[in-house]
């Protein structure tokens, strides 16, 4: 669940810099990129959500502090977010202009910049296949995985048997190899969405 914070006590921001970690709470500097700062809310809304304090700092030997942050960081971030639900609002830390970003965990996935991203030792990841898999509510179906390697087993077998008997005509070997191939990609992604969106509706 999200953690609620109380920016009507004075000095929240502080606090907030004193309990920071590298799972939900964040504090990052004013100096980010746009697809950075992306990257990060993608990562914390497809983990279990939480907030980000842009415009602090804390570094061991050079102390704590708070730069005042670009709006247009804030905007352009936001345009290259997809299926994130966040709340953004400006406040004034020791005279720079600060932001608190609080994040809600994501129902689906959320993307930055068209990929999907997750938290992994404070930094924001790539989801693997098999996140996205799990995330997508897949990972629970072992038999549909067991299913799909199988078919790719017997397609695999199918196409080297084809080459075989093909050998003296590498042309029209590679043009059937890769019609079989084809054709098995977009059967095995029509399955898949197929379960998916029956997930989706049964839930």
């Amino acid at each position: 669940m999200l953690k609620e914070i109380d920016t009507s006590i004075l000095d929240w921001a502080p606090k907030f810099m004193d309990t920071s970690n590298d799972e939900d709470q964040l504090i990052l500097p004013a100096s980010i990129s746009f697809l950075e700062l992306a990257k990060y809310v993608s990562a914390i809304a497809n983990n279990n959500g939480g907030n980000i304090l842009l415009g602090a700092y804390s570094e061991k030997g050079y102390g704590a502090g708070f730069q005042n942050v670009d709006a247009e960081l804030v905007k352009k971030s936001q345009n290259i977010l997809e299926a994130v639900e966040l709340k953004i609002s400006s406040h004034q830390a020791r005279l720079q202009n600060i932001y608190l970003l609080e994040i809600e965990k994501s129902d689906s996935l959320a993307f930055a910049d068209s990929s999907p991203y997750i938290m992994k030792n404070g930094k924001p990841k790539l989801m693997s296949e098999r996140q996205l898999i799990e995330k997508l509510g897949l990972g629970v179906d072992s038999s549909l995985i067991n299913m799909v390697s199988e078919q790719i087993t017997k397609q695999s077998a199918k196409v080297d048997a084809l080459s075989e008997e093909l050998k003296e005509k590498s042309k029209l070997k590679n043009q059937v190899r890769g019609l079989l191939v084809g054709g098995f990609v977009g059967w095995l992604l029509s399955t898949v969405l197929n379960v998916i969106f029956n997930i989706g509706g049964q839930g």
